[in-house]
């Protein structure tokens, strides 16, 4: 390690080798005003943290020096410093978080409510407009009183004609119609 600033040390080490600011800049698609930040050691002008250690790497990689010498150095000239760049986030608001679950648990509540109302109020609407328009004698149970005789509420005749076929009368036959006794 030397005893000459970092940034002197750097643009000493670029201009012996014929370098131009532009030319590393190109090679290594960092900002001329990086680079000149790093020369001049104006610190709060770069991104800080692992970004400045990626651009002294490929600044050192591009002008053929020892890439972890120079990080090493680097970190000395700049050790105690905060990075001016890198700002840690701010963690989660224990409010924040409970407001979000808060909400989760509302609109989980709201569509069980909804659902089962749904169900409760619909339901029994769909299942009697299924009935009605269901042609088939096996979806169309007839009402029964417990006295054996038949009662049909059904104000649509074809609804009638379907519980007088699907009845256990209907099996019988009146001598007047002619069918088996």
């Amino acid at each position: 390690m030397s005893s000459t600033p970092f940034g002197e040390q750097l643009k000493r080490e670029r201009e012996m080798r014929g370098v131009s600011l532009e030319e590393i800049s190109v090679a290594t698609r960092i900002a001329p005003r990086f680079l000149e930040a790093l020369e001049n050691e104006q610190w709060e002008q770069l991104p800080g943290g692992v970004f400045n250690r990626g651009f002294i790497r490929s600044v050192a990689r591009y002008l053929g020096l020892d890439e972890d010498s120079l990080v090493a150095e680097y970190a000395l000239q700049t050790k105690g410093r905060p990075d001016p760049g890198v700002v840690a986030d701010p963690p989660d608001e224990p409010q924040r978080k409970w407001a979000r679950i808060s909400v989760l648990v509302v609109l989980a509540i709201l569509i069980l409510v909804g659902g089962w109302a749904a169900i409760h109020y619909l339901g029994p609407k769909i299942a009697a407009r299924l009935h009605k328009h269901s042609g088939d004698p096996a979806y169309s149970a007839p009402a029964r009183a417990s006295s054996g005789t038949h009662t049909t509420t059904a104000s649509d005749p074809a609804d009638a004609k379907i519980a007088a076929v699907s009845s256990p009368a209907a099996g019988q036959s009146s001598p007047a119609s002619g069918g088996p006794h």
